[in-house]
Formats: C-alpha cells, sequence, structure tokens
C-alpha cells in the first residue's frame, strides 16, 4: 500500500497557477463551483473569539490532511476549518481500505496518515495558500473586493495525556501557536508565477484553538486534566469532542433501532461502559468553563464523535467500524437538546453528524458553531456540494428578511420569541423533534447503494462518468485526454546479431478522456471505487503516477509509473506487475529510446517504427512485447498534452 507524500509546496502553487489559466479550476474544483460570498448579507460568527465569514467547515478527517484537501474546501466555501486529528504516535498501521459510503457512512480512519513534523508543514502551506489565495481571487474578480473571506483554521488533537504532554506534541503545539520559522522557509519556495506575494504578510498564528480528541474509554478525570494542560500550559480554546454512547443504551438504541430503521446496525457494548456519560460530561465542563474564564479562555464541547459499531460488511476489514451520516444527526441533535436544557444558549457547541445542504440551513438556526461535514463531502459531487449549504442559508435568511445569523436565529424561531437564549433553545428543542420524524434520516430511505453496471474497470476505456475525480478527498483521481488508436502489432525479437518482427497483437484505445491516479495523494481509502459504476476500483486499476524515481522505487510491488525531466530528455518510467520499462523521448520529440533490463530499441516517436534494437546483454536474446510500449507511448503523449494541468504535469 503507498502511503501519502506531501507535494511540495512551490508545485501546489504553480498548479494552482496554471490550472485556474488554462482549466478555469483549481484542484479540479471549476471556478463556477467556488463559493463567492454576497455582500449584502452577513454570514459571520465568532469561533473561540475568532471572526469567520460564515460557521461551516470540514470536520477533521480526510478532507484536512494534505494541502490541497484544506485548499479545496476553503474554494468551496469552508471558513472554519477543524483540521486532521494528529497524535504522538505516528507509525500507526492502518488497513485499507478504510471509507465506506455506500448507503449512510461508515470509516476505519482516525488519526494523521503523515508524521507530526508534516502534518505542521501541511497545515502551513495549506494557511499559506489561502492568504495567497485570498488576494490573487480577488485580483482576478472572482470573489468581489470587500467580500468577507475571514477564516478561521482549528487544530484537532488526540489521544490521551501521555502523548499530548509528549515532547514532539509540545513542539507541534507550539509550531500552530507560532510558525514563523516554517513560513519564512516556505517564503522561499514561493514561484516565479506568484512572485509578488513573497513579502506577504502571512498569519504566523496557525491556531489557538484545537478540538481534542481522546480514546474511547479515556476516562472523565483524564480528559479534565487534557484540557487544563492543553488550557492553562499550551494557551489555547479547547472543544471537547463527546460520543453518542452519552444519550445511554436505552435511548440511543431506541432512537437508532426503533425510530429510524437501523435494525442491522449493532453497536458495540463496550462503548456504553467505557466512554464518559452524560452527567460526568456535565461536571466536568462546569469546572472547565470556570478553569478557562480565569486565564481568558473558551471551552466548548462538540456533538460529535462517530459511533463504533460492529462491522458486518465485507469492504471494510476492520472488526469494529465508525458509523457517520444520517442517524447520527439525529443522535447528535438529542445530546444538543439535552445539553442545552442544562447549559442553556451561551455555552458554546459545535456540530459535525450528517450535515448537508438541505439541514445546515437549520442546524445554523441553532446557534452551532462551527458545523463540520465529512460524510456529505465524500459522495458524488465531492467538494462541489458546499456551496449549496451557504447559498440555501442566504436564500432562507433573505426569505426571514434576517440580515445577520443573530437576527436568522432570533426569526426561525417558531415562538416569535425577540430573545435570542430562548430562539435558541426553542429551536433546537424543534429542530430535535423534527429529525426524529423527518424520513431523510430513517433506513428505508438510506439503504440503495450506488449503481454498478457489471463491467470490470480497465486500464484504458471506461465509461467516463468521472465520479471518481470529486469524491476522492484528496485530489488524487483526475482525467487526462490521448489520441485514440487501434494497432494491429509485432512483437519484436532481439539477439546479438539483429533484431525481427513476430507475431503480436492488437492493441487500441477507444476514448480521448481517461482517468488517471496520482499516487503520493491516495491513501487507498476506497471511496472512488466505493461510487465507480464498475467494478475494481480506480486507484487499483487505472493508471497509477508517482511524484518521483524515489517514490516509484519505494512501491516495487506497486503498478505504476513515474514522470521525469532529466538532462534534457522526458522519461516515463513503467511498471506492469514486475515487468519494468523506460521511455526517454529527445527533445525534439522524434526518436524515442524504449528500454528495459534485457534490451534498447530506438522507435520513431510520430509514427511508432521501430529504428532500431539491440539486446544489452551480447550473450542473451530478448523478445519485446510492444503492448507496454504502445501502453507507456499513449500515457506520455497524454500526459505531455498542454490541455490539462494536474500533479503529473507539474514533474515537468
Amino acid at each position: 500500500m503507498a502511503e501519502l507524500v506531501p507535494i511540495s509546496f512551490s508545485k501546489l502553487l504553480k498548479r494552482c497557477f496554471y490550472e485556474y489559466e488554462k482549466n478555469d479550476s483549481i484542484f479540479d474544483l471549476p471556478v463556477r463551483k467556488f463559493y463567492c460570498p454576497r455582500t449584502d448579507v452577513d454570514l459571520s460568527v465568532k469561533s473561540c473569539g475568532h471572526p469567520a465569514a460564515n460557521p461551516v467547515g470540514p470536520a477533521a478527517g480526510p478532507h484536512t490532511q494534505l494541502a490541497q484537501n484544506i485548499v479545496l474546501s476553503w474554494l468551496a466555501g469552508a471558513r472554519i476549518i477543524e483540521l486532521k486529528t494528529v497524535q504522538a504516535n505516528d507509525r500507526l498501521s492502518l488497513s485499507r481500505p478504510c471509507i465506506d459510503m455506500a448507503t449512510i457512512g461508515y470509516n476505519t480512519e482516525w488519526s494523521q496518515e503523515l508524521r507530526l513534523e508534516e502534518s505542521a508543514r501541511e497545515y502551513v502551506k495549506a494557511s499559506m495558500i489561502v492568504e495567497i489565495l485570498k488576494r490573487w481571487l480577488v485580483e482576478k474578480n472572482v470573489f468581489a473586493q470587500g467580500a468577507n473571506l475571514d477564516t478561521v483554521i482549528d487544530v484537532s488533537v488526540g489521544y490521551d495525556l501521555a502523548g499530548i504532554q509528549s515532547p514532539r506534541m509540545r513542539q507541534w503545539l507550539n509550531t500552530m501557536q507560532n510558525a514563523s520559522v516554517l513560513i519564512e522557509g516556505l517564503r522561499k519556495e514561493i514561484p516565479e508565477e506568484l512572485k509578488h506575494y513573497r513579502d506577504l504578510s502571512f498569519t504566523t498564528k496557525i491556531s489557538d484553538s484545537i478540538t481534542l480528541s481522546t480514546f474511547h474509554g479515556t476516562p472523565a478525570n483524564e480528559i479534565e486534566r487534557i484540557c487544563e494542560f492543553l488550557i492553562g500550559e499550551m494557551n489555547f480554546h479547547v472543544v471537547v469532542k463527546m460520543n453518542p454512547p452519552m444519550l445511554g443504551k436505552k435511548r440511543l438504541e431506541y432512537l437508532l433501532h426503533e425510530k429510524l430503521g437501523y435494525i442491522n446496525v449493532e453497536v458495540n457494548p463496550n462503548a456504553y461502559n467505557v466512554n464518559i456519560n452524560f452527567d460526568d460530561a456535565v461536571g466536568m465542563m462546569k469546572r472547565l468553563q470556570s478553569f478557562a474564564a480565569q486565564r481568558g479562555k473558551t471551552v466548548g464541547v462538540k456533538f460529535g464523535n462517530t459511533l463504533e459499531v460492529v462491522n458486518k460488511g465485507t469492504f471494510l476489514k476492520e472488526q469494529l467500524q465508525y458509523l457517520s451520516g444520517q442517524p447520527l444527526h439525529v443522535l447528535h441533535l438529542a445530546l444538543v437538546h439535552e445539553w442545552r436544557n442544562v447549559f442553556g444558549a451561551e455555552f458554546p457547541v459545535s456540530f459535525s453528524a450528517g450535515v448537508d445542504a438541505n439541514n445546515f440551513s437549520d442546524c445554523v438556526a441553532l446557534g452551532l458553531v462551527p458545523i463540520t461535514v465529512c460524510t456529505d463531502l465524500l459522495r458524488p459531487g465531492g467538494y462541489g456540494r458546499l456551496p449549496q449549504y451557504l447559498i440555501n442559508l442566504e436564500k432562507r435568511m433573505k426569505l426571514l428578511g434576517a440580515k445577520s445569523i443573530h437576527e436568522y436565529i432570533v426569526l426561525s424561531s417558531k415562538e416569535k420569541t425577540q430573545n435570542f437564549q430562548s430562539a435558541v433553545i426553542d429551536n433546537t428543542s424543534a429542530a430535535a423533534a423534527r429529525s426524529r420524524e423527518n424520513s431523510r434520516y430513517h433506513s428505508s430511505n438510506n439503504q440503495k447503494a450506488p449503481r454498478k453496471i457489471g463491467s470490470h474497470l480497465q486500464l484504458w476505456d471506461c465509461i467516463s462518468c468521472d465520479k471518481c475525480i470529486p469524491v476522492c478527498p484528496n485530489d488524487a483521481n483526475f482525467f487526462f485526454e490521448v489520441e485514440p488508436f487501434g494497432v494491429n502489432y509485432k512483437n519484436i525479437e532481439i539477439t546479438e546479431i539483429g533484431w525481427k518482427e513476430i507475431t503480436g497483437g492488437v492493441y487500441s484505445i477507444e476514448k480521448r478522456h481517461q482517468i488517471g491516479n496520482y499516487a503520493d495523494a491516495c491513501n487507498e481509502c476506497g471511496n472512488c471505487d466505493v461510487f465507480c459504476p464498475e467494478d475494481g476500483g480506480p486507484y487499483i486499476v487505472k493508471p497509477r503516477f508517482f511524484g518521483s524515481r524515489e517514490t516509484y522505487n519505494t512501491w516495487k510491488t506497486q503498478s505504476g509509473f513515474v514522470l521525469l525531466a532529466e538532462k534534457g530528455m522526458t522519461k516515463l518510467l513503467g511498471r506492469f506487475k514486475d515487468d519494468e520499462y523506460e521511455l526517454s523521448l529527445d527533445s525534439e520529440q522524434r526518436t524515442a529510446t524504449w528500454e528495459n533490463a534485457d534490451m534498447r530499441m530506438f522507435i520513431d516517436w510520430n509514427s511508432n517504427r521501430v529504428v532500431n534494437a539491440m539486446v544489452l546483454d551480447p550473450s542473451s536474446h530478448a523478445i519485446a512485447d510492444m503492448q507496454y510500449y504502445f501502453a507507456m507511448a499513449a500515457l506520455l503523449k497524454g500526459i505531455l498534452n498542454a490541455s490539462r494541468v494536474h500533479f503529473v504535469t507539474m514533474n515537468i
């Protein structure tokens, strides 16, 4: 299995620049799907005392691990961005695939897959790119002058006191508070195309707020000590993730099984025994509220965490998996309601559970900040689904005559109260009740898996629906264009005395539009496999391109390719199972050299006519299977096609 490999800051910025200029998109998100804030309505909120242009953002998860993920969420409208949870133990061995969104939502991914220091660098890179885009996209008239683009970045850490207090984690947290050293190093990598931003005054404080995630079973007193450390010693605002079992077994399973009909979802029985209960959480947060206030910080809760359930499927491999999506929306709204009854409307509550364009406006009316999303962004359309959340909110506010979120919350109350606190409580009670009866969250409406058409993916020529591109949280899948062709080819037999044509076969490509996978940004989560109408998985079957010779050589068990520019030559290295080849093209694109460990051939690039061939060991002879040449030649021509910009083209 390939590991994630961070893409250089320079390459990320170059791709932003050239892709926008050539393809009217950035990281495969079309400009038409960017969220362009209106100036006649105010969606702004405050998160941990910091202004944000709106309350939505991605939850800590697959959408906030690599710099391009974070930038994509921002382009789509996210303004409170919860970064992927990091922990001191950054050498995890994780099972793959890890995401299954076929019906509701299941996953087995939890912590960062990068080294701790790599995560810090990714988050700083993302922050700097956002700062550049804030200015660049205004200059390009994508965003209006004066548009509110205030963005808050929230880090997420876990999972126990010892790990969070470790020297490496302390250093990591300090870097999030002051990233000046990393910023100055990255500043030098800003490419010529964007050189006028090299002197930009980048924000050195990436974040001073933390969403805390703890192991299932972490006792309340340890969670409290972690919060005291993060607030009192590390000087962070803290939001504590809460788990659905806080509802208690009886109520949780009544809602899940009887009200919503998910009778086949079996909660891990141990979850009720080891997770913090509601009363302990209330007592803990009351003490922490006082502790934080004395230090000028805030504490809050997040509803919340995924639900640990028994894996009864076949796609994911772990015995236990984490439930998300529609049923979790109802469970966490019930918890928000209970929490509001104890703490009132002023206590900060964050929310993440089955949020989508249809219910986001309702969530805003509950005074929830931030409202984070993951499951919905893993469905067809990907990040492009997010702008509709905000467009729907703008429409709802206009309908009510609300000019601000505060006014919107008050005007949304069915009780027609003019009191903000009362409106929050009324709206919360009504939303929790509605969700239990809303058929959108019931099992009967969430059983239909994505359609499969019965065919199997091949290297070339899928149905070209492109669903695999936006559902990838890392922008690892992409499309490129080739010139369709069909050829009856001859294989070549080579000895020390010469070469000759022998029986070959037929090789053809029928479609111009083709799919590729950028291996360095692919963690084999499997989400593209779930939504692909054909069987096999795009990330497995389609051409897989590595970002460097180093990563290509590291994963020798995987078929794949790497494009290189070396010594005035453009080279494509290719591995087909155990067979490895190198295709080199001269600067004038006239003659190609194709070779492996046994032979070398010279081929006219335009006609594909073999000019000469030789064995590399005079005492041996070789058979050149030309289907591999035609595959590599088609790939190289397609990747060199200047009409498309993607990560592979950034190698040359």
